[in-house]
């Protein structure tokens, strides 16, 4: 199952679309593709009218030619030479093209180019000349009456003049793919406005997500996202009522079974303890009694000593579990202090360090047994079935927070739930319970690291409860 929601985190983030980015690119993509498609189109219109143009034209040009040459004289090249091609001054430029007129023997005689004198972009032009190429021409013969053939012209297109037509062409192709892209623009600017607070919207869950529930959505003019914003802060206020309830449920629950154990420990210490206490004297009084004159009773009763010691031992023991002695009396410094000096004790080869900064035994009696508790914890699991040389508690109350940390250099065996009956289920639940943070890891080479975080929340109830 973890997998599951891993794969669908993942195709989640893979399908992700960026509404903007996606409506920019899109509309913009669609006014080049157009610009392209109508620029081809302009330029295949422009190869096909410029043939047919030519076409059309060379016959005219051919009949001016023939009522422009001269009659016969004795000079033939005078003929030719007169000619001016005058008669195209009036069409020429309209036409827009280039006529070369050659004689008989192939050596030029005229040649012009009709145009308005406009200069075309040097691309167009280059690229007009690569499109239509130099088959595009029309050829004829000039001839003086009575039938002799005098000389030949061609026409061709006028490149200059056809390009600074077909660049008018483009400039409105443009204009229009300009349009669009403004269009564009246009539409993209509101929608950039009204998605401009699903920024705020992701601040607001990542606070959340760090657990701040007190979050709550901005209000967007888009009324889609005001409405998903305000059923958001519903479902958020409802969970924030349900956690707010469980944590009180949890807090009630840890208060009760700790005073629970403060009986137990009470009824124990004041009944079951002064009995062992009374037993104890008795077996001592029978001891004195049987030395002398009943010697053989005098094993039985030193037995009933020494398992009346173990006893109250035992005693001692669970109690120290169901209630920590002097924790209500003298504070959470001394009682760690206590608890610390103990295991050093019993264990000399290993090195404790306490450390403990700040007011702690002002903090509330909830908050004083669970940080006592998560200690007892730590030391007890760490102590019996790691076997670490070095274990360090560091304990430190500030104004927002209050931070417990049990390090250990032992074989990192993970946290059993023996001991206290805590373990890490319980350690975890106490820590919730008080809105705090409850982290566990392994250190580098080995060891454990226990870390507790409470929020200044778990402080605060302690000091209005006392106010």
């Amino acid at each position: 199952m973890q997998l599951r929601g891993t794969d669908a985190v993942a195709d989640g983030h893979a399908r992700a679309v960026d509404l903007k980015r996606h409506l920019l690119l899109r509309v913009t993509l669609f006014a080049l593709v157009i610009g392209l498609i109508a620029s081809g189109v302009v330029l295949q219109q422009a190869q096909e009218r410029i043939r047919s143009h030519i076409a059309r034209t060379g016959g005219t040009v051919e009949r001016l030619l023939a009522g422009e040459a001269t009659q016969p004289r004795d000079v033939f090249r005078r003929s030719l030479e007169s000619m001016d091609l005058s008669s195209l001054d009036g069409i020429g430029p309209l036409l827009g093209i280039c006529v070369a007129v050659e004689d008989i023997y192939k050596r030029p005689a005229i040649q012009r180019c009709f145009d308005d004198g406009a200069d075309p972009p040097v691309l167009v032009r280059w690229l007009l000349a690569r499109l239509i190429g130099p088959e595009v021409s029309y050829g004829g013969a000039i001839g003086q009456y009575p039938g002799v053939k005098v000389g030949e012209f061609v026409v061709t297109p006028n490149l200059d003049s056809e390009a600074v037509e077909l660049w008018h062409q483009i400039r409105t192709v443009l204009g229009m793919t300009v349009g669009i892209l403004l269009l564009n623009l246009l539409v993209y600017l509101p929608v950039r406005r009204a998605l401009g607070p699903t920024d705020a919207i992701l601040a607001v869950l990542g606070r959340m997500e760090a657990g701040d529930l007190a979050a709550r959505m901005p209000r967007p003019r888009l009324i889609e996202l005001r409405r998903i914003a305000s059923g958001f802060d519903h479902l958020a206020e409802r969970l924030q009522k349900t956690i707010a309830g469980q944590r009180h449920l949890a807090q009630r629950l840890l208060a009760v079974r700790e005073e629970e154990r403060r009986r137990f420990a009470r009824e124990l210490h004041d009944e079951f303890g002064q009995c062992l206490t009374s037993i104890g004297a008795e077996a001592a009084f029978i001891t004195e009694g049987v030395r002398g004159p009943q010697p053989a009773l005098l094993p039985a009763a030193r037995a009933i000593a020494s398992v009346t010691a173990h006893m109250m031992e035992s005693l001692q023991g669970i109690l120290l579990q169901l209630r920590p002695v002097g924790l209500e009396e003298f504070g959470l410094h001394a009682g760690l202090e206590e608890l610390v000096g103990g295991w050093r004790r019993r264990l000399p080869e290993c090195v404790f360090t306490l450390s403990v900064e700040g007011q702690v035994d002002e903090l509330p009696d909830e908050l004083t047994v669970s940080l006592y508790r998560i200690v007892q914890e730590c030391l007890t699991n760490a102590l019996r079935h790691a076997s670490p040389g070095r274990v360090t508690v560091s304990l430190r109350r500030e104004a927002d927070a209050c931070t417990l940390v049990v390090e250990d250099d032992g074989e990192g065996a993970p946290l059993s739930t023996a001991g206290s009956g805590l373990g890490v289920l319980g350690m975890h639940e106490r820590v919730e319970a008080l809105g705090g943070c409850f982290a566990m890891t392994r250190c580098v080479p080995c060891g454990m690291r226990v870390e507790a975080v409470f929020p200044a929340s778990a402080m605060v109830e302690h000091e209005e409860e006392h106010a």
